[in-house]
Formats: C-alpha cells, structure tokens, sequence
C-alpha cells in the first residue's frame, strides 16, 4: 500500500511540475517587405519540409516542392496549424524565432507566389 501511494505522490508531482513550463519557440516579429515565397520561403520549405520521407516529390502527406502544390495547404489553414499554432511541423526539427516569423508573415499575406 505504501509503494502505491508514494507511487501516486510522485506521479502527482511530476505532473505539477511540468505546469507553467512554456518549451514553444516564441514568434520573432520580422520585418514583412523582406518575405517572397521565391525569396525565403521556398528555400526554407525545401530544406525543412519538402525532403524525403515528408513533403518531398510524390509524398501522400502533400507534396510541397512546388509553389503550386503548397499553395492549397497554405490557404487552406493547414500549414498554420501545425507550424505555427501545434508547432509539430517540421519533424525534422523545430523552426528559429526567425524562421517562424516569415512563415507568420507570408502567410497573414496571404500565402502569395512573389
């Protein structure tokens, strides 16, 4: 009995512990003129998104390795969903301050082909 309940008290503790603790990467504000798709994005969607394995050519996940396939799910939410609000993607590793903030930007543009 004596093993449940310390078993118990420590379960308790650790999940309290792990209260309050932000590990999210802030949004770095970025000045907005400097991001194009052409520019930044593309660049950094092909290095961190559209690789093998994850949205690379022929992927049944969303190929992104052209403007034209990544528009839909830039448009449709998606892509600010689990970049910036969930933060799951990329697996690969997480995105820099920066780098989420031109996302943010290209996207509150309006995901535009520039």
């Amino acid at each position: 009995m004596k093993a449940i309940k310390l078993s118990a008290a420590l379960l308790v503790m650790f999940l309290f512990s792990q209260c309050g603790k932000d590990t999210a990467t802030p949004i770095a504000d970025v000045d907005c003129s400097t991001v194009t798709y052409s520019g930044v994005i593309k660049s950094l969607v092909a290095s961190k998104c559209a690789v093998s394995g994850c949205h690379g050519s022929g992927s049944h996940d969303g190929d992104f390795t052209t403007y034209a396939k990544i528009a839909p799910y830039a448009n449709n939410g998606s892509i600010r969903q689990e970049v910036l609000v969930t933060m799951r993607m990329p697996q690969s590793g997480s995105l820099t301050s920066e780098q989420l903030g031109q996302f943010q930007c290209w996207l509150d543009s309006g995901a535009p082909n520039n």
